[in-house]
């Protein structure tokens, strides 16, 4: 029966451990950004980012400013960091998820800043392949 129960557990962690897609790598200023979404691909509706900062690899980059917007006129969203682990988070309304770009406004800690743009149907393309 305990044999049993490990196969069991192993087989349900193994099946939670699905492809989560995450944007192409951008580089800035010696650091790396990907982003990656709640639900895996961004539908109509609430969705939220995640920002995943890292510099020299996979170093967290913890001490930066990071803003989310969905085109070009939209209001600027905070991102919350989630602990000193460079994962910025926050939510936005998603209107048309094959068109819309994400904006990430980065400011870092020497107060340089730079706005990269993030296609959201990269995820569908992801899942494709």
């Amino acid at each position: 029966m305990y044999k049993i129960c490990i196969a069991v557990l192993v087989l349900m962690i193994s099946s939670c451990t699905g492809n989560v897609p995450t944007s192409p790598t951008q580089e800035w200023e010696g650091l790396s950004f990907r982003v990656e979404t709640r639900p895996p691909v961004p539908r109509i509706g609430m969705v939220e980012f995640l920002v995943v900062a890292n510099r020299e690899g996979r170093k967290p980059a913890w001490d930066l400013l990071v803003k989310l917007r969905l085109g070009e006129t939209g209001q600027w969203k905070q991102a919350i960091e989630d602990g000193n682990m460079g994962v910025y988070r926050t939510a936005l309304p998603v209107r048309d998820p094959q068109k819309d770009i994400l904006n990430l406004y980065i400011r870092n800690s020497k107060q340089q800043e730079t706005v990269l743009k993030i296609p959201l149907n990269y995820a569908q393309s992801v899942l494709e392949e």
